[in-house]
């Protein structure tokens, strides 16, 4: 029976394995050990593993500067962790030797089964193309230019251009660069473009919901419920991103990143959607009416003549008021009452 030693890296994610069949297999940071432990902590000769006439293996450390642990068994938790100098292997042992950390099964162990690929992984390889990712940050760029443009009523400056390229493009490569350094430390693996793409992909979104949404407003004034309406679209937008990113950087389960994903940008929009709806009835002295300038081929709605307007418009500020009953006719007033006491008299 053969063993299988896998080396582990930081995030615990398997290395490099290597199978052990012959009487001897040693480990250490010297280039004539069958396991050579990129680790300083290791000596040239670390420990070896020796094979008995029972078939068993022993683990021997040779007696070295940081020695050897034994940090427990996946299979039977009641090992107990420990410095060790003559270990007999059992399968499931996780092995420490100065820094490196090493599994060790039997051959013979069945092997969990196949996880399927996420139906997305398509689409993540493909975001992961670099030209795919800069094509996008450059729509970004140009659209958020061109809605400015559109919506600016004074002469149009190239700096207002530059200052608006120039921070959309750093926004997203620090966003796309934050996961792709803690992808890097969790998975050691950073999918930069495939965060880049992602982030550009909900910006350009939300930018043509901004574009819609304006023109909602200058046709039906829809005020505050603006607001609303912004929320629904970021709760849908603001979760699909970090559900990505979560899935791309870290190691979270299914429950625990869609938990993230649904939760955190949920909670802080919430708490000004909350806002916003407590003011709604508030009341104002001048309605909440859109000033921005569109061309009149937006206007989706039919105008009403201003003549028209005035008219109708005295309708808009009627308040019916409610008139108080009157007293009681049949009471007598104060003065007919001394009237008639005067003419008993």
């Amino acid at each position: 029976m053969a063993l299988i030693i896998e080396e582990l890296n930081r995030a615990h994610r398997v290395q490099v394995r290597y199978r052990v069949e012959g009487e001897k297999f040693t480990l250490g940071r010297a280039y004539s050990n069958d396991a050579i432990l990129e680790d300083i902590h290791t000596d040239g000769r670390h420990a070896e593993i020796r094979r008995e006439e029972d078939g068993s293996y022993i683990l021997h450390d040779l007696n070295t500067v940081n020695g050897s642990q034994l940090l427990g068994n996946l299979k039977d938790r009641s090992v107990k962790p420990g410095e060790i100098s003559s270990h007999q292997i059992t399968s499931g042992d996780l092995i420490q030797c100065g820094k490196s950390r090493l599994r060790i099964f039997n051959c013979d162990d069945d092997v969990a089964e196949a996880t399927p690929l996420h139906s997305l992984e398509n689409l993540f390889a493909s975001l992961s193309n670099p030209l795919y990712a800069t094509l996008l940050v450059l729509a970004v760029a140009l659209s958020t230019v061109l809605l400015s443009y559109l919506g600016y009523a004074r002469t149009y400056q190239w700096t207002i251009a530059v200052n608006i390229l120039i921070s959309a493009v750093i926004g997203l490569v620090i966003y796309a660069g934050a996961w792709a350094f803690v992808g890097r430390v969790v998975r050691h693996e950073t999918h930069f473009f495939a965060h880049l793409s992602i982030a550009a992909m909900g910006v350009l979104t939300y930018a043509v919901w901004e574009w819609f949404g304006s023109i909602l407003n200058y046709n039906f004034a829809i005020g505050d419920t603006m607001e609303v309406l912004d929320f629904l679209v970021l709760a849908v937008i603001l979760p699909a991103m970090l559900w990505c990113a979560c899935y791309l950087a870290t190691n979270l389960g299914r429950a625990w990143r869609w938990a993230v994903a649904l939760v955190l940008p949920l909670g802080f929009l919430g708490l000004s959607l909350v806002e916003t709806i407590s003011s709604i009835d508030d009341f104002r002295e001048t309605p909440a009416l859109s000033t921005e300038l569109k061309y009149d081929n937006m206007l989706l709605r039919k105008p009403v003549p201003m003549q028209e307007f005035i008219t109708g418009s005295a309708a808009l500020f009627d308040i019916p008021i409610k008139k108080e009953e009157p007293e009681n006719e049949s009471k007598e007033s104060p003065s007919a009452e001394n009237e008639n006491a005067e003419v008993e008299q």
